[in-house]
This record gives structure tokens, C-alpha cells and sequence, in this order.
């Protein structure tokens, strides 16, 4: 097993194990890991005025169930699967409303990981995408992979990782995509640079070249984070998108502070399905709760301040997005817990008030078990 512990971390967030055999039980699971997590949500959004029912004015329950299996098959061998019981790879959403329904069955993953040379790292097989413009796994969110090869190589404080995906569902057509990133540490400071090129398709007649650099570092109680992201497209006529955010989280004497804000720039291609920005819990974007920096010619503020209770974390959220001329505020409460190692929840209540439209009362309930 001691080679397992030179996956790097963007090897283990980008695999997962499983394997079948006709082996005993006893003996088939000795080798076997199982890990994963259950979600639920109950999402109420009520508008000020009764406009027609949609997700932002109604009320939902939500699931997903993600399982990781990883079984050795030699000291250099792993086979790794991730299935989601859910909505493809997100969450299954049931409108209260209608009849209760059944949540969809998905194998998100199935690959084999190779550690047999010193320091690499090698997946082949579908995937996570490994990029700071995808979003690996997430107990309920949406999540982005594809069919193909990576390889990972630890060189001391530095990682490198080269990937080809012939198939990704991270755009729209299914691309290949073929990708760069280096990792590094100097002193307190974490830096990485990702290249991704997404290679022309009979879905899209040109090449498109994505950039990220970002850096984070920890100094006492203080946490700061930069990153720099650019789409350039191929095509005529289409601009390149960029977007930047930067951020800092202290804690004082039992009390925490955070601040982020982000822009984007007015390229206005958001809307062609091409960006490798519209996941918005992907690293290269900044997300509040409905509000995120999906937008052209737009920026976001995110104000948190936060302590705890008796056990109980309590929050309070302040989020103002400014999309061309139109400003849009959320802000919201929140009280947390977690229970054991394993189980946590969370109570959220707020109100959104748009620059145009009616202002909304949004709650949560959300609970999350991880194995």
C-alpha cells in the first residue's frame, strides 16, 4: 500500500476505485476501499409576486449518493469506479409538488491508475477532468469528466500533469481536449498554471485555448488567494473571456472574516456554450449562493463573517453582483454543525433582491453524510 501514498492530490481527487471478481466476498474485499458520501436538500424559494412556477419560486427535495471503489490489483495496479445514484452526475430534484419520483443510476467513473514508475502517476479510462475549469467530484453539485489518459509526476515541490480526453462533457459537443498544468509550493505559497487547448470538432469548426494561473498562501491567521483565468476563442468574431478574483479569510479571537470579489470582462460569448467558465463551482469562477460570475461585463463582492456557538457555527452573508448597470443582493444566515467525523448539516434563510424582477425568500435545509 506504500505506493499509494505517492498519488499527489490532483490524483486523488481525479480517481476513485472499484472491481468485480468471482473471488469469495471475504476474500474480493480485502483490497477494496469504499468511500463516498449521501446528500439531502430541502430548497424552498418563494418570489414577492406569484410569478409562474419554476426552481426559483417553488419548493424541492434533492438527493445524491456518490461511491467510490478502489481495489488494488497488484502493488501497482488500482481499478477505480465513482457511481452517482442522482440526475446524471448531479443531484436527483423532486418538485414538492408533484409525485414523489426515483433518482437516476450513472457510472461516472471507470479507470485503471498505474504507479508502477517512481513518482507517476497514470489514469487511463473515464474520468475526472484534471483542471482548476472542472469540477472533480462534489457531494451534490454537477461534476466534469471524460474518456482518456493523465499522467502525474511529483518532482519535489513541484507536480505536473498532462491529460488527452477524447470525449468530456465539461462543453458543449464533447471536444477532445488536451491539457497542461504544473503545481508548485515556495515557502507558505501554493502556485499552479493550467493550460487546456479543446480541439476542433464537427460540433465546433475551431480550436479554443483556456488559461489559468492562481496562488494561495497561509500566514498566521490570514488566508489569501489570487487567480487569473482567460477563454480564447477561435472562432471569428468571438472576443476572449477573462476573469479574475482574489480573497482573504482571517480568524480573530474566535471570530472569522472573508472577503472576495471577482470580475469578468465584456466579451459577450458566454451564452454560446463554448466557455469553460459556466460551471460555477468550478475553481475558476466565484459563486455566492444564486449569485456567480457567469455573466459578461460583471463583478461580485462576497462579505462573510462568521463565529461559533456551543458547537454550532453561525454565519452571515452579504453578496452584491453588478452585471453591466444592473446590481443584484443576496444576503443570508447560516447555522452549521457537525456531528462526529462523518455526519454535518446546515440551515440557510435569506433574501435575494434583483435589480429588475421581484425580490425572493430563499431557505435550505442540507444534510451530508460522508463513509
Amino acid at each position: 500500500m506504500k505506493k499509494f501514498a505517492k498519488l499527489s492530490l490532483v490524483a486523488a481527487m481525479a480517481v476513485a476505485g472499484v472491481s468485480a471478481s468471482a473471488q469469495p466476498l471475504a476474500e474480493a474485499i480485502k483490497n477494496v476501499d469504499v468511500s463516498g458520501t449521501m446528500v439531502y436538500r430541502y430548497d424552498d424559494r418563494s418570489l414577492d409576486d406569484t410569478a409562474a412556477s419554476t426552481f426559483s419560486n417553488s419548493t424541492h427535495n434533492s438527493y445524491k449518493i456518490a461511491v467510490n471503489l478502489k481495489s488494488k490489483i497488484n502493488d501497482d495496479l488500482t481499478a477505480n469506479t465513482r457511481t452517482v445514484i442522482g440526475s446524471g452526475n448531479g443531484m436527483a430534484v423532486l418538485h414538492t409538488e408533484s409525485a414523489d419520483g426515483e433518482a437516476g443510476f450513472a457510472l461516472t467513473q471507470a479507470n485503471f491508475a498505474y504507479t508502477g514508475i517512481a513518482n507517476t502517476t497514470i489514469i487511463a479510462g473515464k474520468q475526472a477532468v484534471p483542471s482548476p475549469f472542472a469540477v472533480q467530484a462534489d457531494a451534490a453539485g454537477d461534476e466534469d469528466t471524460g474518456t482518456g489518459i493523465t499522467a502525474i509526476v511529483n518532482a519535489g515541490a513541484v507536480t505536473v500533469a498532462g491529460t488527452y480526453l477524447n470525449q468530456t462533457n465539461l462543453i458543449t459537443g464533447g471536444n477532445d481536449i488536451a491539457g497542461l498544468g504544473v503545481m508548485a509550493s515556495v515557502g507558505p505559497v501554493g502556485l499552479d498554471a493550467w493550460y487546456l487547448k479543446v480541439l476542433e470538432s464537427s460540433a465546433m469548426n475551431d480550436d479554443h485555448d483556456a488559461y489559468t494561473v492562481g496562488a494561495k498562501a497561509k500566514v498566521a491567521m490570514v488566508s489569501m488567494y489570487g487567480r487569473y483565468s482567460a477563454v480564447a476563442h477561435g472562432a471569428s468574431g468571438l472576443d476572449t473571456e477573462s476573469l479574475w478574483k482574489v480573497g482573504a479569510k482571517a480568524n480573530f479571537g474566535g471570530f472569522g472574516f472573508g472577503v472576495d470579489y471577482g470580475q469578468t470582462n465584456d466579451a459577450n460569448v458566454r451564452t454560446t456554450g463554448v466557455n469553460l467558465t459556466g460551471d460555477a463551482d468550478a475553481k475558476v469562477n466565484l459563486q455566492g449562493w444564486g449569485l456567480n460570475l457567469n455573466k459578461n461585463d460583471a463583478s461580485l463582492l462576497k462579505i462573510n463573517v462568521n463565529t461559533k456557538v456551543a458547537g454550532f457555527g453561525l454565519s452571515a452573508n452579504y453578496n452584491l453582483q453588478e452585471v453591466g448597470s444592473a446590481d443584484n443582493k443576496e444576503y443570508y444566515g447560516q447555522v452549521s454543525q457537525k456531528i462526529g467525523k462523518n455526519f454535518k448539516y446546515y440551515v440557510r434563510l435569506g433574501q435575494t433582491k434583483p435589480d429588475a424582477g421581484a425580490d425572493g425568500t430563499r431557505g435550505r435545509v442540507h444534510v451530508q453524510y460522508s463513509f
